[in-house]
């Protein structure tokens, strides 16, 4: 667990795979997909335990104020250990969009990454229309990286 004074980031278990999954369901949500993140038929159970086997880190987004209150998954995954470079990422309910929440979530995993995985530079990938995260991680120090397709990626390297 770990946390700062706006969010507590608690490490996805499979007892969360039913907000997990409505949280990938929810139409605000999905609009920023080219394709379903589930496979066909895949439980919220079977399709949490994928996530979670792909991501190194992945945790849920908890307000310092309700911590047993779930808004969002933050993670970071595809670790290249040899460029030291890592993609960071995460969904927050559309309720909480705005509130500065996912800027003090990935704080955190900034300072994770940099500390405990001696990352140099951090990948935010997101798609091209969903302006809201490129400004947010642009607020944040990240510059756009590369155009690929309908996705925009963004880099920022830590020191």
């Amino acid at each position: 667990m770990m946390y700062n004074d706006k969010v507590i980031l608690k490490e996805l278990t499979i007892n969360d795979a039913d907000f997990f999954y409505n949280i990938y369901s929810h139409p605000e949500l999905t609009v920023n997909f080219d394709e379903s993140p589930f496979m066909e038929n895949e439980t919220a159970a079977e399709f949490t335990k994928r996530i979670i086997s792909i991501c190194e880190y992945i945790y849920t987004i908890r307000p310092l104020e309700y911590p047993e209150l779930i808004i969002g998954d933050c993670a970071l995954h595809h670790w290249d250990k040899e460029n030291q470079e890592i993609v960071i990422g995460g969904s927050l309910l559309p309720q909480y969009w705005g509130k500065g929440l996912m800027q003090s979530a990935f704080d955190l995993l900034i300072v994770l990454a940099k500390y405990n995985l001696d990352v140099k530079t951090l990948l935010a990938p997101t798609k091209t229309r969903n302006h809201k995260a490129i400004r947010l991680v642009e607020k944040m120090g990240f510059l756009k990286y590369k155009m690929s397709g309908n996705d925009t990626i963004l880099r920022k390297v830590i020191l």
